[in-house]
């Protein structure tokens, strides 16, 4: 009896392999489908500012960028990320540490964007500049998402 359970068992699993197995013949194409409805819009938009090796000081600092319209002034967004050089990751500004803030976006003006700081230190900066148009959903505070969305460098 066991014999034949186990014969059973292997002819049965014998026949399911050659049925998953099979393949039919390959029959004409079919016909293309209809076009569909055009996709949004990409990043056209969007503009990634680098500022390497920017010493800020005590007090107001001012970084030039022309990319910075009177049209994204009045209806865009500008995100700030800063890195101390060999640092793997961005941070978003403000920097805040122990509810004190280090590092500010104290404004932002046609042409350029002016930081507050705390302390003297050689930092690089992005800034991810967006006009506004329609925008998605995602974590503008994390840099890698933002460049991975908008396809930045």
């Amino acid at each position: 009896m066991k014999t034949t359970m186990k014969f059973l068992t292997y002819v049965m699993m014998a026949f399911a392999l050659v049925l998953t197995s099979c393949d039919g013949e390959d029959g004409a194409n079919g016909l293309d489908g209809a076009i569909g409805p055009a996709g949004q819009d990409g990043n056209a938009n969007v503009v990634s500012i680098s500022v390497d090796a920017y010493t800020v000081a005590i007090g107001q600092n001012e970084i030039l960028v022309p990319e910075l319209t009177q049209d994204i002034y009045d209806n865009g967004l500008v995100f700030g990320y800063t890195t101390v050089n060999g640092n793997p990751f961005w941070e978003t500004l403000p920097i805040v540490i122990n509810e004190n803030t280090l590092l500010d976006i104290d404004r932002i003006e046609v042409g350029k964007i002016i930081l507050t700081s705390t302390f003297d230190q050689t930092l690089n900066f992005r800034f991810v500049i967006i006009e506004g148009t329609n925008i998605s959903s995602f974590d503008f505070s994390n840099y890698e998402e933002v460049q991975n969305h908008y396809g930045l460098d």
